[in-house]
């Protein structure tokens, strides 16, 4: 562990097996380092070091001569932050303490190896009329690899085919290759599939819109392209929703009642039905006695679902005569 400049202690560790696999992926987790030199009281675990690929948030930690106070020369400011892989077995505990001061506080966790039992997939609505938006929230913690920073996944909804951070939080693009995941190697199991039927029997339900995150430009690697975003770090919801209540995903303005798209997340496929809702007027005449002067005023209420085309926002309806 490593004391940073707020005063705190941190320390970072993965499962060596997955970081192996990760790295096959194009996944940094930093350069391999020699435990011996960086870590004298444990020699089980793989040290890499440099890690800013996977923990691109991490505390600054306070440095003399370029190296981290504490660690003398073995540990060089450029080193941090720093990740220990070690091998875990399925099911098996994993004790974490900390014993300074002859007074040990300890965590128990578990290692897990089933993430589609942590994975899934809701809507905002069960139906939506014709321009609404689709908000869509995904709950994967495989997904949530950087614990310090929200993740970014991108898919080509059409085979499903995954990208890691090819666009980073606010939406620049992040990757200088393609970044394709083989989700399968990493252990995501179903949790790792992400499709969208956007026409069934050749009629447009679902449609992709910019939002102000922008995604930027990735006609390399597809067409109907959908990036989830991490809520917060280590958290593990994504959403296609920006910070303006705007959905990446929407229904067609065209689209026709009763069609219904598909949108399918580990293996759990949601339908997204077209409807058009009836609409009803009423005015309140409660409060102006037998006649209806001029200059009084009395409420009216609109309801109608189908001008209701953002759950997320209060919207404004203009009506002239």
């Amino acid at each position: 562990m490593a004391q940073a400049g707020d005063g705190s202690w941190y320390a970072y560790f993965a499962a060596k097996d997955m970081v192996l696999a990760a790295m096959t992926e194009g996944i940094s987790f930093g350069n391999f380092g020699d435990t011996e030199d960086l870590l004298t009281q444990n020699t089980d675990d793989t040290v890499y070091t440099g890690a800013t690929g996977v923990v691109r948030q991490s505390k600054d930690l306070p440095t003399t001569n370029n190296n981290v106070v504490g660690f003398g020369a073995s540990l060089a400011e450029e080193q941090w932050p720093l990740i220990q892989a070690f091998e875990f077995a399925v099911d098996g505990s994993v004790t974490i303490t900390y014993s300074k001061g002859g007074n040990p506080q300890s965590i128990a966790l578990t290692y897990l190896d089933d993430p589609d039992d942590y994975a899934g997939l809701t809507l905002d609505r069960d139906s939506y009329p014709p321009g609404a938006d689709v908000h869509m929230t995904i709950t994967s913690m495989s997904h949530n690899i950087d614990p310090t920073d929200e993740d970014s996944w991108t898919y080509e909804t059409i085979n499903g085919t995954a990208y890691y951070q090819y666009f980073d939080e606010n939406g620049a693009p992040s990757r200088t290759t393609e970044g394709r995941i083989n989700t399968d190697k990493l252990n995501f199991d179903d949790s790792g599939s992400f499709t969208i039927i956007t026409d069934p029997n050749g009629k447009d339900v679902l449609e992709f819109t910019d939002t102000n995150r922008d995604q930027g430009d990735a006609s390399n690697i597809g067409t109907n392209i959908v990036t989830i975003l991490e809520t917060q770090p280590n958290s593990g919801i994504f959403k296609t929703t920006d910070d303006a209540d705007n959905s990446l995903i929407v229904i067609a303005d065209d689209a026709k009642r009763g069609f219904t798209g598909t949108i399918d997340f580990a293996d759990n496929p949601k339908s997204v039905p077209v409807r058009n809702y009836p609409g009803s007027l009423t005015m309140d005449v409660s409060g102006i006695g037998g006649t209806w002067n001029g200059g009084e005023t009395i409420n009216v209420t609109l309801d109608d679902g189908d001008l209701n085309l953002n759950s997320l926002v209060d919207q404004d309806i203009d009506i002239t005569n």
